[in-house]
């Protein structure tokens, strides 16, 4: 039996203790922020490696990215509202979206990549 959603998410329904007693039970929490600067950077590097002109900007990308995203976890919580979870997809996603528009574009220098990633943050 797996879930890929903290226990905390609306609409869980939990198990019947009788039955977790025949499961080993294990919880992985998501990612500290070091982890995600470790995952991340690797993301962003290949979106941004591939191009000469936004090379030099894969670390800032990535630890602006980090900070963002931990920062809005902290702040945006689902005591106040059930819908604010916060998940690392989001990020996978927001790198995705950067090396879309990085694809259409034949030239970026470092103030349309800033553009570009505020706008993917949206």
């Amino acid at each position: 039996v797996g879930a890929c959603n903290p226990p905390t998410d609306p609409g869980r329904v939990p198990l019947d203790l009788r039955f977790l007693r025949h499961l080993p039970v294990v919880y992985v929490d998501y990612p500290g922020a070091e982890s995600l600067r470790m995952i991340y950077g690797t993301f962003t590097h290949a979106v941004t490696d591939a191009r000469q002109d936004v090379k030099p900007f894969g670390d800032v990308l990535t630890n602006a990215m980090v900070d963002f995203f931990m920062q809005t976890q902290e702040h945006f919580t689902a005591e106040m509202q059930p819908h604010y979870i916060y998940s690392p997809r989001e990020m996978t996603r927001w790198v995705k979206g950067v090396g879309s528009a990085l694809a259409q574009l034949e030239f970026c220098d470092g103030e349309m990549l800033c553009r570009i990633w505020a706008h993917e943050a949206l």
